[in-house]
């Protein structure tokens, strides 16, 4: 059957923000919201129903239809990494929404639960993994690879061959130089230019990029 029909996982800002998107700019039949039935505070957004996670294949099969997890960051991606787990542990497919006004060649790779806003230039070759969020006006040069589970915020440059490994979170008018690798779950603060390897779980700051302290010990 079309995987036409979609349902959002996530109820809060970024996942009401990119329904305007979907109804906009995709051919989605958006079906509605779903969530874990603790966190679910209201029966409808947008007067579409928000339907409890827990058993939502009984009425709403992965054979008919598809889903798209919005969520952001929280605890270096890794709540949104959870909900991918269990989502494809019930047999639903993950759609894509890649906005119609990026620059985008042909030589590109890309995996599942993708969000690409607009204005971004995603230059040849460059390989993305499953689970990534990349917002607006954001430069990806060649070779690069971002691997599963990242998010990438507003204006920043990722310079060629790139390596950006799960887990990551770029802040807002960041630089990459080329060929480094920013290891697991390394948060690049707003503004920081990075111009050697990162560690794994390292925080870098704008004003001196220096360690600023570990990741997994932010409530991010």
């Amino acid at each position: 059957m079309s995987q036409n029909k979609i349902i959002i996982f996530g109820t809060g800002e970024f996942a009401q923000e990119i329904f305007l998107y979907l109804k906009k700019f995709s051919k989605f039949n958006i079906i509605g919201f779903t969530a874990h039935e603790k966190y679910i505070k209201k029966t409808e957004i947008f007067g579409k129903p928000v339907i409890p996670f827990e058993g939502i294949e009984n009425n709403y099969p992965p054979s008919e239809y598809s889903m798209l997890i919005c969520m952001g960051f929280s605890k270096m991606n890794k709540t949104r990494e959870k909900i991918f787990d269990e989502v494809k542990s019930k047999g639903y497919k993950l759609e894509n929404f890649i906005h119609p006004s990026n620059h985008i060649w042909d030589e590109f790779e890309i995996g599942e639960n993708c969000i690409i806003l607009e204005n971004n230039v995603i230059r040849p070759f460059v390989k993305i993994g499953n689970d990534v969020i990349i917002e607006n006006n954001n430069v990806i040069s060649h070779h690069t690879n971002i691997k599963d589970h990242c998010y990438i915020t507003s204006h920043t440059i990722v310079a060629g061959h790139v390596t950006i490994e799960p887990n990551c979170y770029l802040g807002i008018n960041c630089t990459i130089r080329n060929r480094i690798k920013l290891e697991r779950e390394s948060l690049i603060g707003a503004g920081a230019v990075i111009l050697k390897n990162s560690r794994e779980k390292e925080v870098y700051s704008a004003n001196t990029v220096r360690l600023a302290g570990k990741s997994d010990e932010l409530d991010f």
